[in-house]
Protein backbone atom coordinates (compact mmCIF):
# COMPACT_ATOMS: atom_id res chain seq x y z
CA UNK A 1 0.00 0.00 0.00
CA UNK A 2 2.94 2.36 0.57
CA UNK A 3 3.88 2.02 -3.12
CA UNK A 4 0.56 3.59 -4.10
CA UNK A 5 1.18 6.49 -1.71
CA UNK A 6 4.51 7.24 -3.44
CA UNK A 7 3.40 9.93 -5.88
CA UNK A 8 6.45 9.70 -8.15
CA UNK A 9 6.02 5.95 -8.54
CA UNK A 10 2.42 6.61 -9.59
CA UNK A 11 3.60 9.21 -12.12
CA UNK A 12 5.91 6.59 -13.64
CA UNK A 13 3.03 4.09 -13.65
CA UNK A 14 0.81 6.64 -15.44
CA UNK A 15 3.47 7.29 -18.08
CA UNK A 16 3.92 3.54 -18.52
CA UNK A 17 0.17 3.08 -18.92
CA UNK A 18 0.01 5.93 -21.46
CA UNK A 19 2.86 4.32 -23.38
CA UNK A 20 1.19 0.90 -23.36
CA UNK A 21 -2.11 2.35 -24.56
CA UNK A 22 -0.22 4.25 -27.24
CA UNK A 23 1.37 1.02 -28.47
CA UNK A 24 -1.94 -0.83 -28.47
CA UNK A 25 -4.36 1.85 -29.70
CA UNK A 26 -2.41 4.25 -31.91
CA UNK A 27 -3.13 3.95 -35.64
CA UNK A 28 0.27 5.51 -36.38
CA UNK A 29 3.34 5.57 -34.17
CA UNK A 30 4.18 9.25 -34.08
CA UNK A 31 4.51 11.92 -31.43
CA UNK A 32 1.11 13.45 -32.15
CA UNK A 33 -0.76 10.28 -31.16
CA UNK A 34 1.33 9.95 -28.00
CA UNK A 35 0.50 13.56 -27.12
CA UNK A 36 -3.20 12.77 -27.62
CA UNK A 37 -3.02 9.78 -25.26
CA UNK A 38 -1.19 11.86 -22.65
CA UNK A 39 -3.79 14.60 -23.00
CA UNK A 40 -6.61 12.17 -22.17
CA UNK A 41 -4.85 10.97 -19.04
CA UNK A 42 -3.76 14.41 -17.82
CA UNK A 43 -7.13 16.04 -18.14
CA UNK A 44 -8.95 13.05 -16.71
CA UNK A 45 -6.89 13.54 -13.54
CA UNK A 46 -7.45 17.31 -13.54
CA UNK A 47 -11.20 16.93 -14.13
CA UNK A 48 -11.66 14.40 -11.31
CA UNK A 49 -9.42 16.46 -9.00
CA UNK A 50 -11.37 19.67 -9.57
CA UNK A 51 -14.71 17.93 -9.03
CA UNK A 52 -13.44 16.44 -5.76
CA UNK A 53 -12.04 19.81 -4.71
CA UNK A 54 -15.42 21.49 -5.29
CA UNK A 55 -17.27 18.75 -3.38
CA UNK A 56 -14.69 18.85 -0.56
CA UNK A 57 -15.16 22.62 -0.35
CA UNK A 58 -18.80 22.13 0.62
CA UNK A 59 -20.47 23.44 -2.54
CA UNK A 60 -23.06 20.64 -2.60
CA UNK A 61 -23.62 20.36 1.16
CA UNK A 62 -26.55 22.79 1.27
CA UNK A 63 -28.24 21.18 -1.70
CA UNK A 64 -27.83 17.71 -0.23
CA UNK A 65 -29.11 18.80 3.18
CA UNK A 66 -32.10 20.49 1.57
CA UNK A 67 -33.05 17.42 -0.46
CA UNK A 68 -32.72 15.16 2.57
CA UNK A 69 -34.92 17.47 4.62
CA UNK A 70 -37.49 17.79 1.84
CA UNK A 71 -37.69 14.04 1.25
CA UNK A 72 -38.03 13.42 4.99
CA UNK A 73 -40.89 15.92 5.33
CA UNK A 74 -42.76 14.85 2.19
CA UNK A 75 -42.34 11.11 2.53
CA UNK A 76 -45.56 9.20 3.14
CA UNK A 77 -43.74 6.24 4.66
CA UNK A 78 -41.72 7.94 7.35
CA UNK A 79 -38.78 5.99 8.67
CA UNK A 80 -38.31 7.18 12.22
CA UNK A 81 -35.01 5.36 12.49
CA UNK A 82 -33.59 7.29 9.55
CA UNK A 83 -31.59 10.11 11.10
CA UNK A 84 -31.18 12.35 8.05
CA UNK A 85 -29.64 15.16 10.10
CA UNK A 86 -26.75 12.97 11.20
CA UNK A 87 -25.83 11.53 7.79
CA UNK A 88 -22.44 12.81 6.60
CA UNK A 89 -22.54 15.54 3.99
CA UNK A 90 -20.62 15.06 0.72
CA UNK A 91 -17.74 17.25 1.89
CA UNK A 92 -17.20 14.98 4.90
CA UNK A 93 -17.00 11.79 2.82
CA UNK A 94 -13.95 12.78 0.73
CA UNK A 95 -10.49 12.25 2.16
CA UNK A 96 -8.50 15.49 2.43
CA UNK A 97 -5.54 14.23 0.40
CA UNK A 98 -7.50 12.67 -2.47
CA UNK A 99 -8.21 15.86 -4.50
CA UNK A 100 -4.56 16.86 -4.14
CA UNK A 101 -3.49 13.45 -5.43
CA UNK A 102 -5.53 13.84 -8.62
CA UNK A 103 -4.59 17.48 -9.20
CA UNK A 104 -0.88 16.73 -8.66
CA UNK A 105 -0.88 13.93 -11.23
CA UNK A 106 -2.88 16.04 -13.67
CA UNK A 107 -0.43 18.92 -13.37
CA UNK A 108 2.66 16.70 -13.72
CA UNK A 109 1.22 14.97 -16.79
CA UNK A 110 0.20 18.37 -18.22
CA UNK A 111 3.75 19.65 -17.82
CA UNK A 112 4.96 16.59 -19.74
CA UNK A 113 2.29 17.30 -22.32
CA UNK A 114 3.46 20.90 -22.73
CA UNK A 115 7.08 19.75 -23.12
CA UNK A 116 6.07 17.25 -25.81
CA UNK A 117 3.97 19.86 -27.59
CA UNK A 118 6.95 22.22 -27.59
CA UNK A 119 9.14 19.46 -29.08
CA UNK A 120 6.47 18.59 -31.65
CA UNK A 121 5.95 22.15 -32.88
CA UNK A 122 9.62 23.15 -32.80
CA UNK A 123 10.66 20.32 -35.12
Amino acid sequence: MSIIKNKWFMVIMNITLVSLLFIVLAPDYNLLHYINQLFYFAYFYIFIGIIMWVVKGGFFDGITYGFRRFSNRMSKNKDYLDDWKEKPLPSKTINKSLPGFFIFHGIVLSIGLIVLLFIYYSS
